[in-house]
C-alpha cells in the first residue's frame, strides 16, 4: 500500500449525474427541516433539561446551534463546488483525499443508518402508547421492544415495519418522498406552533420555573455531574443530536434544480427555522413546567397534561408520530445516497450503486440498507448509541471545516457560494466542535474508535484495491 495513494483525490467536475433534477428550494428546505426537527425537540429537550442543564438548556441549544450553523455555511459552500451525492464524504474525497473521505463516509453511514433505527424506536413507542391507551389494544410484550430479555421484550415489530415502509417509499423515488415529507413538515410546524401558542398565551410563563436559570452544580438522578456551566456544555453535547440532519440536503445535490443556488438556500432556511423553534420550544417548555419533571418520553405533551390541556396534549402526541416519520424519511434518504456514493467510487460493493431503470433511485442500496436497518431497529436497543452518532457526525463536520481551510490556502477560485470571513468563522467552528465533544463520556470515544477500526479493516481488505479514484 503506497502512502501517497491514501490521499489521492477524486475530481467530480467531470461527473455526469444519473439522477433527474427535480427538487427546488421548498423541497430542499422541507428535507432539511424534516431531518432536523424530530425526536430531538419532542424528546431530548425535556431529558437534558431534567438531567443536565435545567432552564439553561436554552443556552445549550444556542451553543449547539451556533456550532452547527457555521458547519451549515461550510456545507453550503462545498455543496455548490461539488454538487454531487455523498455530502461530506464527496467533499473530503475532492479536497483531502481518499483515506479521510472513507472515514467520513463510514461515519455518515453510522449517522444516517443508526439515526433511522433509533428514531423508529421512538416512533414505535408513541404508536404503541396511542394504540394501547386510546384504542384499548393490547400489544404482546415480546414484540413491543428491542431484544432485552430481562425486560421481557425480544423484537420491536412496529419499529421494524416502520423502517420497511419508509425505505419502500424511498425505493419509488425522491420526488415522491419529498412530496410526502413536505406535507409532514407542515404538520410538524403546526404542532409546534400549537404548543408555543398554548404555552405562551393560554398557560403563561411561570418565572418560578425559570429560577434559578442556571441551577447550581450537583448530581442528577443518575449520579452524574450536572447543572452549572458544565451541565450546559454536557447538555450541548447531547442536544447537538437534535440539529444533525441539515446535511441531508447536500446528499441530494445531484437531484436539485440549479444546485449552486438552491442547495445553500435550502440548508440555511432549514437551519434558521429549526434553530428558532428549538430555542422557543425549550424556553416555553421549561417556563410552563418544572424542569425536573420533564425526564419523560413525551415532555411537550406532558406539559400540556399538567395544565389540563388534554386535547392539545393528544394533538401534540400525534404530531410527534408524524414528525418522527419525516425524520426517518429524510435520514433514510441520506443513508441511501451516501452508500450509493461510496459504492460508485468502489469503496463498497459496486452492486450498491445500481440505479433503477424506471424510478432512477439507487434501488439495491435502498433495499439492502432498508432491510439491514429494519433488523437493527427490531432487535437492537439504540438509546446508548445516540452519543456515538454525535461524535461520528461531528468528526465529519470537523473534517469538512478543515477542507474549506485547505481550499483557501490552496487559493482555489470561488465557485458559487463561499463562507464569509472563512479564516475567522471556520477556526471558531473547529474550536466549538472540539469543545462540545470534550463533554462526551469516555465510553462513547471507545465505541467511536472501534467503529473507525472496523471501517479501516473494510478499506484495507476491499476499498483500497477497488477504489475508483478518477471520475
Amino acid at each position: 500500500m503506497v502512502i501517497k495513494e491514501l490521499f489521492r483525490k477524486k475530481y467530480y467536475e467531470s461527473e455526469c449525474s444519473v439522477f433527474e433534477p427535480k427538487l427546488g428550494v421548498l423541497d430542499l428546505t422541507s428535507i432539511g427541516i424534516g431531518a432536523i426537527i424530530g425526536a430531538g425537540i419532542f424528546v431530548i429537550t425535556g431529558k437534558v433539561a431534567a438531567n443536565y442543564a435545567g432552564p439553561a438548556v436554552v443556552l445549550s441549544f444556542i451553543l449547539a446551534g451556533v456550532t452547527t450553523a457555521i458547519s451549515a455555511l461550510i456545507y453550503s459552500e462545498l455543496s455548490t463546488r461539488y454538487p454531487v451525492a455523498g455530502s461530506a464524504y464527496s467533499y473530503t474525497y475532492a479536497t483531502l483525499g481518499e483515506i479521510l473521505a472513507w472515514l467520513v463516509g463510514w461515519n455518515l453511514v453510522l449517522e444516517y443508518g443508526l439515526s433511522v433505527a433509533a428514531v423508529s424506536a421512538g416512533w414505535s413507542g408513541y404508536m404503541r402508547s396511542i394504540l394501547e391507551k386510546e384504542l384499548g389494544l393490547s400489544i404482546p410484550k415480546v414484540i413491543s421492544g428491542a431484544y432485552e430479555p430481562q425486560k421481557g421484550t425480544y423484537f420491536d415489530l412496529f419499529a421494524f415495519l416502520a423502517v420497511l415502509v419508509v425505505f419502500g417509499l424511498l425505493y419509488r423515488g425522491v420526488k415522491e418522498s419529498a412530496r410526502v415529507n413536505l406535507f409532514i413538515v407542515m404538520v410538524k410546524l403546526f404542532t409546534l406552533g400549537l404548543f408555543l401558542a398554548t404555552g405562551l398565551f393560554f398557560i403563561g410563563i411561570d418565572l418560578s420555573n425559570l429560577t434559578p436559570f442556571i441551577p447550581p452544580p450537583g448530581k442528577n438522578s443518575m449520579g452524574e455531574d450536572a447543572y452549572g456551566w458544565f451541565g450546559i456544555l454536557r447538555a450541548a453535547s447531547i442536544v447537538i443530536f437534535a440539529y444533525l440532519g441539515f446535511d441531508a440536503v447536500s446528499t441530494v445535490a445531484e437531484e436539485a434544480k440549479n444546485p449552486t443556488k438552491t442547495v445553500p438556500l435550502g440548508i440555511m432556511f432549514a437551519m434558521l427555522i429549526s434553530t428558532f423553534l428549538y430555542i422557543s420550544v425549550s424556553f416555553t417548555l421549561t417556563g410552563i413546567a418544572p424542569y425536573k419533571e420533564l425526564d419523560v418520553a413525551e415532555p411537550l405533551a406532558k406539559a400540556m397534561y399538567m395544565h389540563s390541556h388534554t386535547l392539545i396534549g393528544n394533538i401534540i402526541a400525534i404530531g410527534a408520530i408524524i414528525t418522527i416519520t419525516s425524520v426517518m424519511i429524510t435520514m433514510g434518504l441520506g443513508f441511501t445516497r451516501v452508500v450509493y456514493a461510496l459504492a460508485r467510487d468502489g469503496l463498497l460493493f459496486s452492486k450498491l450503486a445500481e440505479i433503477h431503470p424506471k424510478y432512477k433511485t439507487p434501488h439495491v442500496a435502498t433495499l439492502v440498507g432498508g432491510l439491514f436497518i429494519a433488523l437493527i431497529a427490531g432487535f437492537v436497543p439504540l438509546t446508548q448509541l445516540a452519543e456515538l452518532v454525535n461524535v461520528g457526525t461531528l468528526f465529519a463536520y470537523f473534517t469538512v471545516g478543515v477542507a474549506v481551510l485547505y481550499l483557501r490556502l490552496k487559493k482555489a477560485p470561488p465557485c458559487g457560494y463561499t463562507v464569509p470571513m472563512a479564516y475567522l468563522l471556520v477556526p471558531i467552528n473547529l474550536f466549538l466542535i472540539m469543545l462540545v465533544v470534550s463533554a462526551l463520556p469516555a465510553l462513547t470515544w471507545k465505541r467511536f474508535l472501534l467503529w473507525c477500526l472496523i471501517g479501516m479493516a473494510i478499506y484495507i481488505l476491499y476499498g483500497y484495491k477497488n477504489a475508483r479514484r478518477q471520475a
